[in-house]
């Protein structure tokens, strides 16, 4: 387990516009969750996001088992959603470095919060609780 991070499901759940959250190390181990109760097994797939975006993108994403569609693929940041214009969820996750070891922060938001609002707190959340994110540079 990555060390140093005992507090965050506090801080986790400090977070009142994300609707549900987990926090998980590189094997997929739950560091902390706010909002549901995680399947560590929903957790596998996002371990390889970052890796294919055309995997990624085809496939989608499946927490508490709903699917959600991504259409966001900027590592280390990859997001999407379900639903339609009037009732859905937004879903983000950002990959973060504590010690040079990948810790994932994983959210979804529901409206009236959307990804331009929850990407970068989840982006600041994971910079100020978990360790680097490194976001590359326009070109």
């Amino acid at each position: 387990m990555v060390e140093g991070l005992e507090r965050l499901g506090e801080e986790l759940a400090k977070m009142n516009e994300w609707a549900k959250g987990v926090v998980f190390d590189q094997e997929g181990r739950i560091i902390a969750s706010k909002g549901f109760n995680v399947d560590p097994k929903e957790l596998t797939p996002y371990l390889h996001c970052l890796d294919s975006r055309d995997v990624t993108i085809g496939s989608g994403f499946v927490l508490n088992k709903q699917h959600f569609e991504v259409h966001r693929y900027h590592p280390p940041l990859v997001f999407g959603r379900r639903g339609g214009p009037d009732e859905g969820e937004g879903i983000a996750i950002c990959q973060a470095l504590r010690d040079g070891i990948p810790v994932y922060g994983l959210i979804t938001y529901e409206l009236p919060i959307l990804s331009a609002r929850a990407v970068p707190q989840l982006i600041d959340f994971c910079r100020k609780h978990i360790g680097t994110v490194e976001i590359p540079a326009p070109n």
